[in-house]
């Protein structure tokens, strides 16, 4: 079951989100935008802060969210591209599920489909969050020991850790 926007609102008034801002709860979502940190493989330098980076066709960049979110332990969050990005031809290709537990800025994976440039704001809202009621809690959350968590209490855009 998707939650709703009154779950979505007493989630982040507990400290699910930071920063939290009311504007950014949809009905079945929550919205997160982009943070000023860029890690693109076809670069130099390969990782930077601006509050801007264009995009060009056909490449790719690693973001992140500006937001630091705490999943509870019994939901499941899938995070999809706002959909006026991918009318501009902007993907959010392979992950973009966060298992229960997690917390952490999400790092986004980007590209452009399009045949122009086109640039990303740090600040706007990129993606929506968007939570799963699950049956029971897991034995295992993320970032419990004996999980194979990577990623939790990440902060930044993250390369693959192995």
């Amino acid at each position: 079951m998707i939650k709703p926007d009154r779950w979505i609102r007493r989630w982040a008034e507990s400290g699910g989100v930071e920063p939290y801002v009311p504007e950014q709860v949809n009905a079945a979502s929550y919205d997160v935008r982009l943070s000023d940190h860029w890690i693109c493989p076809t670069r130099e330098p390969e990782e930077m802060r601006a509050p801007h980076f264009k995009l060009f066709p056909g490449e790719v960049v690693l973001a992140s969210t500006f937001e630091y979110v705490r999943i509870p332990r019994d939901v499941a969050c899938d995070l999809k591209l706002k959909s006026t990005l991918g009318r501009l031809w902007i993907n959010h290709s392979l992950a973009g599920w966060c298992d229960p537990g997690f917390e952490g800025e999400i790092t986004l994976e980007l590209q452009n489909l399009g045949p122009v440039p086109f640039v990303l704001d740090a600040g706007r809202r990129i993606a929506q969050l968007i939570f799963i009621a699950m049956e029971s809690e897991p034995d295992v959350a993320y970032g419990d020991p004996g999980s194979s968590s990577h990623y939790q209490g990440q902060r930044g855009t993250t390369i693959a850790r192995r």
